[in-house]
């Protein structure tokens, strides 16, 4: 008896210490604040020897685990390469794909650029309120286009004073190609939240009346012709209608210039990319991304129109385009590889001309705070510090952005993980790299 007691003394002081060791480090996956306290050693270093040493542990780290990382920072005050971990390997962005799509939008078109959605009439109005002619809706990719737009528009023409339409009502979505998916995206993902239409003449996202809440699986269906539809029926609502109190016939044309402009809504770039960067949003980061495609290229321009304006900017931030593909604007597409080094380039030209930064930094998430990282890096030096776009896509999470340290020195960072099968796992990872930047 006095045997098996000491055995199973044993064996408790054996196994009680391990669960205790491993429900502490799941504890520390959950905070991602969890680092550890600088020795008193470390604390007395340099700031940029100090940071260099916790930075090449989390490096050794990330060289056993079973995922790539890649990690770019530069000190923006002193402007000097501070530290990279595999920084010039060239992986998947994801969302962070969405920076180089607004540094260059803010480079190339500026802050105030307008998306405009046109109206116009041809033919004449006779004296007794009948418009001999047709109506023409010429988009512009406006991603926020609300059906609350849509019915001003419908408004303005019956106060034309037109009460009959004896002729069509036509979409013109001829700006950018006719592909209502982005290059590289997954067919069965399609048309979703995530994946929606690209399409420049649409209402409410694409989303079907009269709710607007769900995309049609209809394999037929085009927005641009759902926004002819919906914008006869309002005008029917307003008494405005075709032959015999029928409603409008509708379809798509591309608009000939002979007509006259009666109607312009308009939103900029600024607007637009709130939503883009804060909540990821990869409608308005297409929309944006087709706004550079078209910018010198004009009708039916296609996403090589775009890929060739954000390389450009990436020659103008001083990093070469041979290791980089751009394949859409918004990170979705499984084409898109990019390097720390890039992505670190393209913040630090933004950081060098005010006329961007100035409009890109307040769009960011901010850590703790808002956006995408709300709810990440809530406590610790890191909060309500880090600005940065976050990436999630199926084995890829990324984290692009700027840190103040501890020294004062503003710092821009990428963390690049690809291969990861945990999002938590690569985001406590990533969290803690923050932290260490940031204290």
């Amino acid at each position: 008896m006095h045997y098996k007691t000491t055995l199973i003394t044993l064996l408790l002081a054996i196994l009680l210490p391990l669960q205790a060791q491993e429900h502490t480090s799941d504890t520390l996956t959950l905070d991602s604040v969890g680092i550890e306290p600088l020795s008193p050693e470390d604390a007395q270093m340099p700031w940029d020897t100090r940071i260099k040493t916790e930075l090449d542990r989390l490096a050794r780290e990330a060289d056993n685990a079973y995922f790539h990382t890649g990690i770019c920072v530069w000190d923006l005050t002193a402007d000097t390469f501070l530290w990279g971990y595999n920084n010039r390997k060239v992986m998947r962005p994801a969302s962070t794909q969405k920076v180089l799509t607004a540094i260059s939008a803010l480079s190339i078109l500026g802050a105030q650029h307008e998306f405009k959605t046109r109206a116009y009439y041809t033919g004449s109005i006779t004296p007794d309120s009948i418009l001999v002619g047709d109506i023409y809706v010429v988009g512009d990719f406006d991603p926020m286009y609300s059906i609350s737009d849509l019915r001003t528009l419908a408004r303005t023409i019956r106060d034309l004073g037109i009460r009959t339409i004896r002729g069509k009502i036509y979409a013109d979505a001829s700006m950018k190609s006719s592909d209502l998916y982005g290059n590289g995206w997954c067919w069965d993902d399609v048309p979703s939240k995530y994946e929606p239409y690209l399409c420049p003449l649409m209402v409410e996202r694409g989303k079907t009346a009269p709710n607007f809440t769900s995309y049609s699986q209809d394999p037929s269906f085009h927005p641009a012709t759902h926004f002819a539809s919906i914008l006869s029926q309002e005008l029917r609502s307003l008494q405005v209608t075709g032959a015999d109190a029928a409603p409008i016939d509708y379809g798509q044309k591309e608009y000939t210039h002979n007509g006259h402009n009666f109607y312009t809504k308009t939103r900029t770039i600024d607007q637009v990319m709130q939503r883009m960067l804060k909540n990821s949003d990869n409608l308005h980061a297409e929309a944006v991304f087709f706004q550079l495609a078209h910018f010198n290229t004009g009708r039916h321009c296609t996403w090589r129109d775009g890929a060739r304006q954000v390389e450009n900017v990436l020659r103008k931030a001083g990093t070469s385009t041979s290791y980089v593909e751009i394949a859409d604007g918004s990170g979705v597409s499984l084409y898109n590889y990019v390097s720390p080094d890039a992505q670190v380039a393209m913040l630090r030209y933004a950081y060098k001309n005010d006329h961007i930064y100035r409009h890109f930094l307040p769009a960011l998430p901010i850590a703790g705070v808002d956006g995408t990282l709300d709810t990440r890096m809530k406590t610790g030096n890191a909060h309500g510090n880090v600005r940065a776009k976050t990436g999630t896509l199926e084995g890829c999470i990324a984290l692009a952005g700027y840190v103040t340290a501890s020294n004062g020195h503003l710092l821009a960072f990428s963390i690049l993980v690809n291969g990861v099968l945990s999002a938590q796992v690569a985001r406590n990872y990533q969290d803690r790299v923050c932290q260490e930047l940031a204290r």
